[in-house]
């Protein structure tokens, strides 16, 4: 009897999954997760494809600059026969690595608190105070971050070089004398001033976050502190400033890696002395070719590439370090954007 009551129910399992309707909807499931499937080996492909794609850099680097072969050797393509510091201690040398780190390090973290200070009063500004021009104001902000610096390196360079403090030194010239300028070319504050006043490199774009980010912060904040007796400065310093901690440090990240890796206006603004690393590989590269050439144990591409290696260490150091926060950050202003 149980057996054939097993078969009844297999009969009827077997009629009801037969049934038109039924069989559409097995077709529908199917069709279902083998797109799914599809959909997912596409993007793991594409996702493997453009992370190569964006580390292959980083690869380069890395094979080339423990690379003790020769560079015409054919069976080398991505792992040396021969490891070597050989390259890395010769870029250190050719750079002096420690100086120009210092260099960097004073260009880069000087302007980018700078930035963050200028940036932010003038962000505030446009996101809470009401004049007469703002709107024009903050379109020629945004257009900013669009204009090339081709355009006005050369008058940026003569300024910085005859620094005449925003033209009071031309007072000189009225006692029949000459004007009262100072060169601020090959010195760190070539990039300082222009940060001070939130010109520097990309400070349209802080300025717009920052603007972004206090436009979406509740005013009742504001009409507390003004209850409490506080004017404005008092309220940006003491209320506004220390809650928008995630706008800073996206900021600040910003600043740093731009300046870090600036090459255009640092190879104008220094020739002589306290030049950034990325000036000081360009300048180096013909002296690393000159003394290394293409033959031998030692050569420049080599060398090249653990210079440029070098010069990215402390960028990755901090992205390492930082990546956490500079994503919560980022987040951050999105959404109170």
């Amino acid at each position: 009897m149980e057996i054939k009551k097993i078969k009844s129910l297999n009969r009827e399992k077997i009629a009801e999954w037969t049934e038109p309707n039924n069989v559409k909807h097995i077709k529908k499931v199917v069709t279902y997760k083998a797109t799914r499937w599809v959909w997912a080996l596409f993007r793991t492909a594409l996702l493997i494809g453009l992370g190569f794609i964006i580390i292959y850099p980083l690869l380069s680097m890395l094979s080339y600059s423990f690379n003790g072969d020769f560079m015409g050797n054919s069976t080398f393509v991505w792992i040396p026969q021969r490891f070597t510091m050989e390259n890395m201690q010769l870029a250190w040398k050719f750079l002096e690595y420690p100086e120009s780190v210092k260099n960097t390090l004073f260009i880069a973290v000087g302007s980018s608190i700078l930035q963050i200070i200028s940036c932010s009063l003038a962000g505030y500004g446009f996101a809470r105070f009401d004049f007469k021009g703002k709107n024009i104001l903050f379109l020629l902000v945004v257009l900013s971050i669009i204009v090339p610096p081709q355009t006005y390196i050369i008058s940026t360079y003569l300024d910085y070089k005859f620094f005449s403090f925003f033209g009071i030194g031309n007072i000189g010239k009225l006692f029949g004398g000459k004007a009262w300028t100072v060169p601020l070319t090959n010195t760190y504050f070539s990039f300082w001033v222009p940060s001070m006043f939130a010109q520097g490199l990309r400070g349209g774009l802080y300025i717009f976050i920052f603007k972004q980010f206090f436009a979406g912060m509740p005013k009742e904040l504001e009409n507390a502190a003004k209850i409490d007796g506080c004017n404005a400065l008092n309220t940006f310093i003491k209320i506004m400033l220390p809650n928008a901690g995630s706008a800073c440090l996206t900021v600040f990240l910003f600043s740093f890696v731009w300046h870090w890796n600036d090459y255009y206006v640092s190879n104008m603004m220094f020739q002589t002395k306290n030049e950034p690393l990325s000036v000081v590989i360009f300048r180096q590269s013909d002296f690393m070719r000159m003394m290394t050439g293409y033959s031998g144990e030692v050569n420049y591409q080599f060398i090249l590439n653990a210079a440029v290696l070098l010069s990215t260490i402390p960028l990755l150091i901090l992205y390492a370090v930082a990546q956490k926060y500079f994503i919560e950050s980022v987040a951050k202003v999105g959404v109170k954007g």
